[in-house]
């Protein structure tokens, strides 16, 4: 009976689990970004105005063009609904879209007016 010769060891290195692992880890990262970043609604605001700093403090409430106002990630449609949420001794911020129409800023400026709410500033976008 004759044996066989001792085979040569493979030197190759399979790369196929390795980069179906970095896919895997890619569509991962892709997909739990694209969630953490869904609560920010985005509105274009009108350029203008005079640099101010907002604290960690400040309260941010933004209305998109068709006039729902986000506060935390939650839609209101009434700015009474809105006031009964939003803290009365700190800053608020409004960041309303440049299409939006001037009646829904109006509404919401003078309904936080009647609720006791002193501290408010409307965004823009600083020009330099």
């Amino acid at each position: 009976m004759k044996l066989r010769g001792r085979r040569s060891l493979i030197s190759d290195i399979n790369l196929s689990p390795i980069l179906d692992l970095s896919l895997m880890l890619v569509i991962f990262l892709a997909v739990t970004t694209e969630f953490i970043s869904g609560g920010e609604i985005k509105v274009q605001v009108p350029k203008g105005g005079a640099a101010v700093r907002a604290s960690s403090e400040a309260v941010k409430v933004l209305i998109d063009k068709w006039g729902k106002i986000y506060y935390r990630g939650k839609e209101f449609k009434d700015p009474l609904e809105l006031v009964k949420v939003l803290p009365k001794d700190r800053r608020i911020f409004i960041k309303a879209d440049k299409e939006t129409p001037y009646q829904f800023v109006f509404n919401l400026l003078d309904t936080l007016r009647k609720a006791g709410v002193k501290k408010v500033s409307l965004v823009g976008q600083r020009v330099d």
